[in-house]
């Protein structure tokens, strides 16, 4: 049996922070190098509460699992907590990662100062103390937040006549938190054309020049050597001249297929096939360009040429195919992943969960729009992605860019539809629209949409919530999308502040709705986006099966396993390729899948210990399957407990939180504990002294519906984490 041990004993937190630099890609880290990348396992029990079913192992299938998104969430707003909550529950996602911020202005819109101080910097140095950077992609944006930034301290410093009169000052929650980078250094840098890296572009985009100065003058040599050569020996050192710059930069993946196509030029098949071997494991996937290319032809014969191209994707060598996101790397001007030190852009996904607001919608319509897009996970629907095509300028801005992906979507065998109307006509089921009105009649429809559907509409007031004025982007969710968007203030009709038509194509490859649209869209910068960020109905995701349990005792190290059981593959699935392991909501380590991976604990410990492992798939876009379950460590009978009491005693030392509509009594208690603290998304919401107590808990204070808690015990200063316990408030709207 294959097995890898990891011994935890230090445990000082190394986490990547997002305000001062990047790493290095988590599935980048050799496995002899593991290492636990978690504060001390004492103040991690304190932190958070694990959101699994009690005593159960469940798992969570998503491109984006509920380990890399954070969510936002307004402690003033009990619409905000609501959400939350229901979305947590959802997306079973750790209560670690649950930021709740307090005194967030009301209002549709912030100040550029306002929104960075008390909302970006405070959400950020959340994400570093509590150390999830390194494993955070998604900023989510719960309810009660500002859809709008005021940026004209950033817009006045343009001095660009054609982005002056363009670039109008007001910018998106979401795409402000994508852009943090810029945001933090007070740089107008991102109202740029192209200013999101992360986006796809043409085909040839793989091979453009990333570098400047002395780097991008190596890539020149190399590059005029490449379209020069003519003999062996031309070739040769073409070759040689790709591969120092390709080793420098290994996950520069066209670097490496340039360093190939020298090599085979040059007659040295063996080291073609290596560079091309390392050039699909960097992240190179398009198999048309392999088999047209003249030089990898000659690979044709060479064994494990044609396994390799198994791996990769058939489909048209128009545009770059989409990319898996990481937040903890940048990203090149080419479109290519690369740690931050090394030059590249990072970025941070965003989105809002849901606009509860009489122009957009009411608290249970946001919350459905998220049921249904979690339902339609992995479900491959078969429906229609239709275009509209009319004289509007709304449509004919993009109706030019259609071509190419319906190309695509064609080569992958799915429905497409061109329609001539503001809306479809017929009654299909679609799985993706895109559309160009001021006004849309959606709920006089006989046309349906496919639970997980993307769509959107490009107009000048999608996402202004201020104004009455043209249809909002909630309309499109409340007509059964999963994800919409719209612009926050007048955009005009410029191609790179939208999503291209490629959104759908990329959307069927399997990556997550918010990488869809990210990857689409070049300067998002006034785009709101919302809905489930997570959604991935075509996820070809592993389905191989991992069990968690705690091992024997030895030396003074108690082991938790973690055992990988490999399952046959089908169309639809892909192999795991590497899996993650999480204790206590956070990242500590990244193995290749392995039959047995051992953490090693000290003995000493005890609590519920929350574990989490992520099976990653082999396929491009990287899809992620979640299996977590709380173990028990040491003595169960010393864990604290917590159960609801129907009426607590007057005898009975208790401790209120600020009564609400809707109170709950909660009797906890800890054998020889000092004191007990109740929390829920990672806050302290009441505590009682000595072992035993009754704690008042109110709506008012953790929102309506699945209210996810966590009861811990001190004796003195050693914390004895409970497992959860799940109350229901009933879910009611408070517009």
């Amino acid at each position: 049996m294959h097995s890898r041990s990891i011994c935890v004993s230090s445990l000082r937190d190394r986490s990547h922070r997002l305000e001062i630099r990047s790493r290095t890609t988590a599935s980048s880290v050799r496995p002899r190098q593991l290492r636990p990348d978690f504060a001390t396992f004492r103040v991690l029990l304190c932190w958070a509460a694990t959101l699994s079913c009690i005593g159960m192992c469940s798992e969570v299938d998503a491109g984006i699992s509920g380990e890399n998104i954070v969510v936002v969430v307004n402690g003033e707003s009990t619409d905000s907590l609501t959400l939350a909550n229901h979305y947590a529950d959802l997306r079973q996602i750790p209560a670690s990662n649950m930021v709740v911020l307090q005194d967030i202005p009301s209002g549709l819109r912030i100040s550029l100062d306002d929104f960075r101080d008390r909302i970006l910097k405070p959400v950020l140095e959340e994400v570093n103390q509590r150390g999830l950077a390194r494993h955070t992609s998604v900023i989510a944006y719960s309810a009660g937040f500002p859809t709008a930034v005021d940026i004209r301290p950033h817009t006045k410093q343009l001095t660009d006549e054609h982005q002056k009169k363009y670039q109008r000052p007001v910018a998106s929650i979401n795409s402000m938190t994508f852009f943090y980078r810029w945001v933090l250094a007070d740089s107008p840098e991102y109202l740029g054309w192209g200013s999101n890296f992360y986006a796809r572009g043409r085909f040839e985009r793989h091979f453009a020049n990333p570098f400047a100065n002395e780097a991008g003058e190596r890539f020149k040599k190399a590059e005029q050597a490449f379209e020069s050569a003519e003999t062996q020996e031309d070739w040769s050192a073409a070759a040689t001249l790709w591969a120092n710059i390709a080793d420098e930069y290994p996950t520069l993946y066209p670097l490496h297929l340039r360093t190939a196509e020298a090599h085979a030029q040059a007659g040295d098949l063996s080291s073609a096939m290596t560079r091309l071997q390392q050039s699909v494991s960097a992240g190179w996937s398009n198999r048309r360009y392999v088999e047209e290319s003249e030089a990898l032809s000659k690979l044709q014969d060479t064994d494990g040429y044609a396994k390799l191209l198994e791996q990769l994707q058939d489909v048209p060598i128009k545009n770059q195919g989409p990319a898996s996101f990481n937040g903890t790397v940048g990203w090149t001007s080419a479109g290519h992943p690369i740690p931050s030190n090394q030059g590249g852009m990072p970025y941070l996904l965003s989105c809002v969960l849901g606009v509860v607001h009489e122009r957009g919608s009411t608290l249970q319509q946001a919350i459905e729009v998220l049921q249904t897009a979690v339902r339609s996970d992995r479900s491959f629907p078969d429906g229609t992605v239709g275009f509209a095509k009319t004289k509007d300028v709304r449509v004919t801005t993009r109706e030019p860019l259609y071509v190419d992906a319906l190309t695509w979507l064609m080569s992958r065998d799915r429905d497409v539809e061109i329609f001539s109307s503001t809306l479809p006509t017929s009654s299909n089921n679609y799985i993706g629209l895109m559309l160009g009105s001021a006004s849309l009649n959606c709920k006089a429809r006989k046309w349906s949409m496919q639970g997980g559907a993307i769509a959107e509409n490009l107009t000048s007031l999608g996402g202004a919530f201020e104004t009455a004025s043209q249809t909002k982007l909630t309309e499109l969710l409340h007509a059964g999308a999963s994800i919409s968007s719209g612009a926050v203030a007048e955009p005009y009709a410029l191609v790179p502040k939208f999503p291209t038509p490629m959104l759908h194509a990329y959307y069927v490859e399997g990556v997550s709705a918010i990488e869809a649209f990210y990857l689409c869209t070049t300067s998002p910068y006034q785009l709101l986006i919302v809905g489930d960020p997570a959604c991935q109905p075509f996820a070809k995701a592993p389905i191989d099966l991992i069990r968690i349990e705690v091992g024997q005792k030895s030396d003074g190290k108690l082991p938790v396993e973690f055992h990988w059981q490999e399952f046959p593959r089908n169309k639809k699935s892909t192999a795991t390729a590497s899996i993650e392991i999480h204790l206590q909501d956070k990242l500590i380590a990244v193995s290749p899948a392995t039959q047995k991976i051992e953490v090693k604990l000290p003995s000493s410990m005890e609590g519920a210990l929350r574990c989490r492992a992520v099976m990653v798939g082999q396929h491009p876009t990287q899809p992620r399957v979640a299996t977590m379950e709380t173990v028990v460590l040491g003595n169960p009978n010393a864990l604290p407990t917590v159960r609801l009491e129907t009426q607590p005693t007057a005898s009975e030392e208790t401790s209120s939180i600020d009564s609400g509509s809707s109170e709950k009594a909660l009797r906890v208690a800890c054998p020889d504990a000092d004191r007990i603290e109740l929390k829920h998304f990672g806050r302290v919401i009441a505590e009682t002294k000595g072992n035993s107590g009754t704690l008042r808990v109110s709506n008012e204070q953790v929102g309506n519906g699945p209210v996810q808690l966590e009861v811990i015990g001190y004796i003195g200063d050693r914390a004895i984490p409970g497992k959860t316990i799940q109350l229901e408030f009933e879910t009611t709207s408070q517009n």
